[in-house]
């Protein structure tokens, strides 16, 4: 088994509910392509859609749907 699916293996078993937030489409030059994606628990992040201030909002409004009734 790779270390990526090991550490995803990982991180699904503690990780409780969990949000995907995923690059649906890019325009001019971008740090990740369509298709990138992370998900997002309430106290751990597994992969990237390429930092920064739009990575940081996603992950802050991700967690907002977590903690949000069904």
């Amino acid at each position: 088994m790779t270390s990526k699916v090991q550490s995803l293996k990982a991180f699904l078993g503690g990780a409780g509910r969990v949000a995907l937030v995923e690059v649906a489409g890019t325009k001019g030059s971008t740090p990740r392509e369509k298709g990138a994606f992370m998900l997002v628990s309430g106290a751990a992040i597994f992969g990237t859609i390429g930092g920064g201030q739009l990575e940081y909002m996603s992950i802050d409004k991700a967690r907002q749907l977590l903690i949000s009734p069904l």
